[in-house]
């Protein structure tokens, strides 16, 4: 593999309807897989109220992957701040970090744009996005400093000492947002960006210059996903990935429903050209250029509603874009 492109699968857990223990098994499958071929990471998505998706408790499940794996990194794409307590965050980050023997990536973001998600949770989507940069703040002086005292608009805490502590120091850490604010506070403080599925070339590009305009210095780490489907023709590689992604789109205006709300785009053809699908010569084209814009990673979500063809994309990956001098 390139030394300087790290290649990686994000695990979206989707129930693609055999039932959610199916789900939990073909992506701990998936993750065991990549680990024998050799790939760097993988990042574990967390979804609450979608019967499509199996991973609200996401920390639950990387402890799980951290006992089956011994050197894939393991990332979280990404725990949604807003939703949940950040002292118990910090704790299950130490403790996934001990148990995965120092081999965690926390990932964040503000989650949305699911309606479900801040009703049930009681968060306005005003809120979710100041909720989260303070609460990564006091995460993140809870993982580095002996004693925090923390009195914010949305969390306090005296004098507070966390127990364990993780292994890494830092814990390395991802804000998955292109937003003004998200920029300010990635670079200021020397986090890595997660560019989402739907992210342009030109969108990668634009969240590398914003960050750099910011912080000359530091490392952006940009990791940026991708939906994979290659094959010996481009008709091939899209018949096979076809019914994956109407899946998708369809659950994502499903999940989106409301006012305001913005939908991903629907027309297949249009949304190839931000994923990795078509014949093996095309994919390796496109892998080139988008490790030219300048990403660290790019997490592959394999395209197919079968289990057993998602590991099978794997290999296929490794052998015809990856053997062939793709991302070099």
């Amino acid at each position: 593999m390139s030394a300087r492109l790290r290649i990686g699968i994000f695990c979206p857990y989707d129930n693609h309807g055999l039932g959610h223990a199916a789900a939990i098994q073909a992506e701990t499958d998936l993750v065991l897989k990549a680990e024998a071929l050799g790939f760097d990471e993988a990042w574990i998505s967390e979804h609450h109220f979608d019967d499509g998706s199996s991973s609200p408790s996401l920390f639950a499940l990387l402890g799980y992957l951290a006992a089956r794996t011994t050197r894939i990194r393991l990332g979280t794409a990404a725990v949604l701040l807003p939703f949940r307590p950040p002292v118990e965050v910090a704790e299950d980050v130490a403790t996934i970090d001990i148990l995965s023997g120092g081999r965690l990536d926390f990932g964040v973001a503000r989650g949305g744009p699911f309606p479900e998600q801040n009703r049930n949770f009681g968060v306005s989507p005003d809120e979710t996005r100041p909720r989260m940069l303070e609460a990564l703040q006091l995460i993140q002086r809870l993982l580095a400093e002996e004693e925090v005292s923390h009195h914010g608009r949305y969390f306090q805490v005296d004098r507070l000492r966390l127990t364990p502590r993780p292994l890494q120091n830092p814990v390395p850490t991802w804000i998955a947002s292109a937003s003004e604010a998200a920029l300010d506070d990635a670079a200021a403080h020397g986090h890595g960006l997660m560019a989402g599925l739907t992210s342009s070339l030109d969108d990668v590009r634009q969240m590398l210059r914003s960050y750099r305009e910011r912080n000359a210095t530091a490392d952006p780490r940009l990791v940026v996903s991708r939906f994979y489907c290659s094959a010996p023709t481009r008709d091939e590689a899209i018949a096979e990935a076809a019914p994956f992604l109407q899946q998708f789109f369809d659950r994502r205006r499903q999940l989106s429903a409301g006012p305001g709300a913005v939908v991903p785009p629907t027309n297949i053809e249009s949304f190839l050209a931000r994923s990795l699908i078509g014949s093996h010569e095309e994919v390796r084209t496109k892998l080139n250029e988008l490790a030219a814009a300048g990403p660290r990673s790019v997490l592959l979500v394999p395209a197919s509603v079968d289990a057993g063809r998602r590991c099978d994309m794997l290999a296929t990956f490794r052998t015809h874009i990856l053997e062939s001098g793709a991302g070099d």
